[in-house]
């Protein structure tokens, strides 16, 4: 009966699914197309979630704030070439599979005019490695929490498990060197980490949680071209 159970609760999650997509695909997504139907000089907000930046174009899959517009980051963006000035991702890109993110850095370079910048951010499997291979208590102390755990995990490979995971939402583990090759590959140049909030690199925006301070990665790129500062 459990397995049954679980088959039930798994179909129906499929099928919830299906129906907001379809009902986005239908209604949100054409309304998305027409408001940024011609719009130049942007700056764009990739997977927003609640933290809807003003002056931004905010765009995510499950908009949780006003100001946020639909979109699925599987397909290609609903912006022009050489449209946007900067682009800022931030804990976004681990929710896509590889290939869906490193098509998505395509776009990015796509939308971008020259001289434009990229910033990323997302949890830095490299940390994570490093931080259980030498026995950082600290480290993992600080993440006990963890994607809002109701209960606080007590081993490190359970929070480790929870970041590579997520509650099955995370799809693809990143650290800078997976980045970068992505971002080259994508056609982006003078790729480098950058730091928690790092002013005059577009981190003055970074989410101010604690834990995205701990563990997560953060990398700028620039499109070729004419360096608009």
């Amino acid at each position: 009966m459990s397995l049954f159970r679980g088959y039930a609760r798994g179909l129906r999650s499929h099928i919830a699914d299906a129906l907001y997509t379809w009902r986005c695909e239908w209604l949100l997504a054409p309304r998305t197309r027409r408001r940024l139907r011609g719009v130049r000089a942007v700056s764009l907000n990739v997977g927003a979630g609640r933290l809807a930046l003003p002056g931004f174009v905010n765009l995510d899959r499950f908009p949780a704030a006003p100001g946020v517009l639909y979109w699925d980051f599987r397909k290609p963006l609903p912006l022009s070439d050489g449209s946007v000035r900067h682009v800022h991702c931030e804990h976004f890109i681990e929710h896509l599979e590889r290939d869906e993110a490193l098509g998505l850095l395509v776009e990015f370079q796509r939308v971008l005019e020259p001289g434009g910048t990229l910033r990323v951010i997302c949890p830095d499997a490299e940390r994570y490695f490093r931080a259980y291979c030498d026995g950082d208590d600290a480290f993992f102390g600080s993440l006990a929490s963890l994607g809002g755990a109701e209960v606080p995990f007590e081993l490190p490979i359970e929070i480790v498990n929870q970041m590579f995971r997520m509650g099955g939402a995370h799809r693809w583990a990143w650290d800078f060197a997976s980045l970068a090759r992505g971002l080259v590959r994508a056609g982006f140049v003078d790729i480098r980490r950058s730091g928690f909030a790092a002013a005059g690199e577009g981190g003055e925006i970074d989410g101010r949680d604690d834990w995205r301070r701990i563990e997560s990665i953060q990398v700028v790129a620039r499109k070729p071209g004419h360096d608009p500062a």
